[in-house]
């Protein structure tokens, strides 16, 4: 049973209200309401304890705070309402709604106490503009505490703990290019404890260029031992001079006091108010760097089974399992660097040895999160798994089967016995969530209660799509269907946020495609069959695809519509569960990796959309052009009205959306992406909050023009106030400016954007600055400027394809006759994704054997091949039709023998080099002619598992099959 330490959590809680200016319980309070309340501490198997308070969980404790006779049980409902927040705010707890609560609103209270200070918001706001015009003139060494007031009104109302916290870290300006960003670590006890191998949580702001040159200036010469006290009162001393003139304030109301600036001065509403108040509220995230040559590399395996051939023997097989390979590295890391690779490669019946394995070797050559070079004893500990994980195996079947994979894990997990072992398996379930096989392992059910919930923050750019796209579409190896389908997988999770078990069930009748409008798709996620999404609920998504795109899916769509509306979209007629998983969406979850980086994961394709999603929402509520908030081409083409209006066209319903209830927008977010609130969504999925800033901050976004004093702008680009070069830089910034008159210089604002002046300051040599020209259309034209990944996934055809069933998909498609369920029997019957191409022996046997003809017997049509009955024709027959790839046709053989012919001799032949087991045979003899041997080939088929598709097996269609085997063959044996 986990267990937790009520001191821990108690300081914790302390800690966050004080941080965050609010008032809290004593610890001791807080100890006692823990203490008392059993229903908290339950006992559920260590990965069934879930955050979740009842109405009934809190009226029990509410009821025996209820019982204390004394003023204490005042501060026991503080410390109550403080915990209920706490769990619900920072530790992601489901409470009931508010209603049902026994107290006040905690956000009617925050809020009363914002609009309380309005009056000396605005008094702030006047005299921080004269502040800062003096700073312009002055130019003396900025204080800590004017650095702090500057940050506060400039990029978010922090409390004065993060505004110490951020003053003394010298490593919290980020310059990425010409993008400037404020680096936020959280504070408390959301973060690692010392000495845990874990990722330090921050977030990162977008930083303005006035405040970075400020805090430039104020690093130089920084007050050291700066504390919360400290700048407490130096603010306080601050304000009551000129030209603010405010009494102190108490350290809890100063944040209160930003906010109410922010909120008045940029009608911030208050959910948003709150995201960039707290930056507990969000993570972000390292954009991982891969190498083009690691690239290319990974990219050449990506349709590759990456398993190794079972043993021959049983016992052997046994004893190699026993024989845990990274064991070897733990007793010889040093030396044995170079082990055959082969103890990395997966066993089909259990890849955990190659998994542990590959473990201590990347512990070994890269270190921990925090060290490059782990002692000996810690990798030890951290690798000496496999007595816990022997009697736990597991397939690979099952580790790409996401739900198998995490019922694994839970059995593995709750097996252990102490929190060590806990902790040093899910280091190890971490790692396996890099892995592209068992990258669906959901560590967040793995949580502990009274912890913060993981995240796992990365998200995949439009561009980083089009790669994937690219490369999965492209590729040499891989059946060209199965590229398309791996293709349409990762567009469909990015667009549509869908997840892997969500991409596999999906069915053609779920996934409809507006007639009027064919980039615009609704998609319905169901339980099926094949099972439920993760909610538990069916839920509806609206959105829109870009072209280049949704050619694909339509594409696909098309393929299909002959086939019954419940079969999967995703994969051939009657396909397994587990084959479209092994086949679609590993190759996709590699093409992901090797793209973007190991870390990140197939399910960042549903973080992607959501966070365009959510964009989209904004650009709509703000009525905000795409140039002012993105430089990139491609999501600029998903942020334009047109494109906007029809994905949210459902909802609208041919309204403006200021005619709408803009209260419900982030609700109807939420219903979208399966999520009961708002914060999960956030915490889950909106990593950051630097690309929020022109929304909660208009006209101050790094695309948003705006008027520049030259006062300002001399500070901005590090010129004396007396600088006569401004002019000069300024006519480098702004071809306008530079065409003006001198006398229209000097009595002019310069309008400028943050990025010009990036650009010219940080030198930015970037060429994704070059947008889009707003004249080209969403839905057409845009394949001028990028792929055409219809062409590109056709040129990768061979001009004369060596597989029949792709061969016939295209006669198929060319003729306009395409039978996608015929096609799937043949597909099934000819070694599925196994099935390989023509080789040059089967070519050769083919040039010596005659053409078909297609004949009609009792059965049917068929095709027919007369040959004479001798060794060399059987060694030729054998080598081609008695390959998996024909196996659909079934032989039977007709011996004509001429009367003066020994029969024994010929007949002898017939059964030793050509008949098998079960064949039917018959002899004839005849009077004239030579004796030769007839070999009819007849198509066989099973009905579908599904509902019989009506005309999937029409006489004409199986003549259109006849008739392509004899022109493929035909070519076969011309090109040879």
């Amino acid at each position: 049973m986990f267990s937790f330490n009520i001191d821990h959590i108690s300081r914790d809680i302390c800690d966050y209200f004080y941080r965050n200016s609010t008032k809290c319980a004593t610890k001791d309070d807080l100890k006692w309401v823990f203490e008392h309340w059993s229903s908290l501490i339950g006992n559920a198997k260590p990965s069934e304890q879930i955050k979740t308070l009842t109405e009934n969980d809190i009226n029990a404790i509410n009821k025996l705070i209820k019982t204390v006779s004394t003023g204490k049980q005042r501060h026991y409902k503080l410390a109550l309402v403080n915990i209920v927040t706490y769990l619900g705010d920072v530790l992601h707890w489901q409470l009931p709604e508010v209603k049902a609560l026994p107290w006040e609103d905690q956000d009617l209270i925050w809020f009363g106490k914002i609009n309380h200070c309005a009056d000396d918001a605005f008094q702030m706001l006047d005299a921080y503009s004269q502040s800062k015009a003096a700073l312009f003139n002055q130019r003396c060494q900025p204080s800590a505490e004017f650095v702090a007031l500057a940050i506060a009104m400039e990029v978010a109302p922090f409390s004065i703990h993060y505004l110490t916290s951020i003053i003394n870290d010298p490593n919290c300006v980020i310059i990425e290019d010409t993008e400037t960003y404020l680096k936020v670590d959280h504070l408390g006890g959301l973060n690692k404890q010392k000495g845990e191998d874990d990722d330090v949580f921050f977030t990162r702001y977008h930083l303005p260029l006035f405040v970075y040159r400020l805090l430039c200036d104020y690093q130089k010469e920084p007050i050291k031992d700066l504390t919360t006290q400290r700048l407490h009162k130096r603010l306080n001393q601050l304000i009551e001079n000129e030209p603010f003139y405010l009494t102190a304030k108490p350290v809890w109301q100063w944040q209160h006091l930003f906010q109410a600036v922010w909120h008045y001065r940029d009608n911030v509403v208050p959910t948003l108010l709150k995201d960039i108040s707290y930056p507990e509220r969000h993570v972000a995230f390292v954009k991982v760097k891969t190498t083009l040559k690691d690239t290319r590399q990974q990219l050449k395996s990506i349709y590759e089974y990456d398993w190794r051939a079972p043993l021959s023997g049983s016992s052997t097989s046994q004893s190699q399992e026993n024989d845990w390979p990274h064991k070897r590295l733990l007793s010889n890391k040093h030396v044995d660097k170079q082990l055959d690779c082969r103890f990395s490669e997966f066993e089909q019946h259990n890849i955990l040895p190659a998994m542990l394995f590959r473990y201590t070797q990347e512990l070994i050559e890269h270190g921990g999160v925090n060290k490059s070079v782990l002692a000996d004893n810690t990798i030890y500990a951290y690798t000496t798994l496999e007595s816990k994980l022997i009697d736990h195996p597991l397939s690979y079947a099952n580790a790409i089967d996401e739900e198998a994979l995490q019922l694994w894990a839970h059995r593995v997990y709750d097996s252990l016995e102490n929190d060590r072992s806990r902790l040093y398996m899910l280091y190890f379930f971490r790692f396996m969530r890099h892995q592209a096989i068992t990258d669906g392992i959901d560590l967040t059910e793995f949580d502990a209660p009274t912890s913060c919930s993981s995240v796992d923050a990365y998200r995949l750019s439009l561009e980083e799509l089009h790669d994937i796209t690219d490369a999965l579409l492209t590729h040499q190896d891989g059946h060209p269907l199965q590229r398309l389908f791996c293709a349409v997988s990762g567009i469909l999770a990015y667009f549509a946020m869908l997840r892997r078990g969500e991409i596999l069930r999906l069915r053609i009748q779920d996934i409809h495609c507006l007639p009027n409008h064919q980039q615009c798709f609704s998609i319905y996620t169901r339980k099926t069959e094949e099972g439920t999404n993760k909610e538990n609920k069916a839920r509806t998504v609206h959105t829109v695809i870009p072209e280049e795109l949704a050619k694909l899916v339509r594409i696909v769509l098309a393929n299909k519509a002959m086939c019954d509306v419940s079969e999967p979209l995703i994969g051939f007629t009657d396909e397994s569960y587990h084959s479209r998983q092994l086949n679609y969406l590993l190759p996709l979850t590699k093409a992901i990796k090797a793209i973007a980086g190991h870390h990140v994961r197939f399910h960042h394709l549903r973080h992607s959309g959501v966070h365009l999603f959510m964009q989209q929402a904004l650009h709509m509520a703000y009525g905000l052009a795409p140039q002012l908030t993105t430089t990139s081409a491609a999501l600029q083409r998903l942020l334009t009205e047109e494109v906007i209006n029809a994905r949210f066209d459902y909802w609208l319903e041919g309204h403006h959306f200021s005619q709408c209830n803009d209260n419900l927008l982030f609700d109807e977010v939420c219903k979208q992406i399966g999520h009961e609130n708002y914060a999960t969504t956030r915490w889950s999925y909106l990593h950051s909050i630097d690309w929020l800033y022109p929304f909660y901050r208009l006209g101050y976004g790094a695309l948003q023009p705006r008027e520049y004093s030259h006062a300002e702008l001399k500070y901005i680009l590090n010129l004396t106030p007396s600088s006569s070069d401004l002019s000069r830089q300024l006519a480098l910034i702004s071809p306008k400016y530079r065409d003006k008159s001198l006398a229209q210089k000097q009595n002019s604002t310069i309008s400028l954007t943050e990025n010009q002046l990036r650009r010219h300051l940080l030198g930015s040599k970037r060429s994704s600055l070059n947008a889009i020209p707003n004249n080209i259309a969403w839905s057409t034209n845009y394949d001028e400027v990028a792929f055409d990944f219809i062409k590109r996934w056709q040129g990768s055809f061979s001009t004369a394809p060596k597989n029949f069933v792709f061969y016939l998909f295209l006669e198929m498609r060319k003729a306009k006759q395409l039978n996608w369920p015929l096609l799937s029997q043949i597909w099934h019957q000819s070694g599925r994704h196994l099935h390989t191409n023509i080789n040059k022996a089967q070519m050769t046997a083919l040039s010596n054997l005659p053409a078909p003809t297609i004949s009609t017997n009792e059965t049917g049509q068929a095709l027919t091949l007369t040959l004479a009955c001798n060794v060399k024709n059987s060694r030729h027959f054998e080598t081609v039709f008695r390959q998996p790839q024909w196996r659909w046709l079934r032989p039977s053989f007709t011996l004509v023998i001429n009367r003066k012919t020994d029969t024994n001799v010929q007949l002898s032949r017939l059964k030793q080099y050509f008949v098998k087991s079960q064949e039917k045979y018959m002899v004839k003899k005849q009077s004239e002619g030579d004796s030769h041997l007839t070999i009819t080939l007849t198509p066989t088929f099973t009905p579908s598992k599904g509902k019989t598709q009506k005309n999937a097996l029409r006489v004409n269609n199986i003549e259109f099959v006849l008739k392509h085997i004899q022109n493929y063959i035909k070519h076969v044996q011309q090109t040879k």
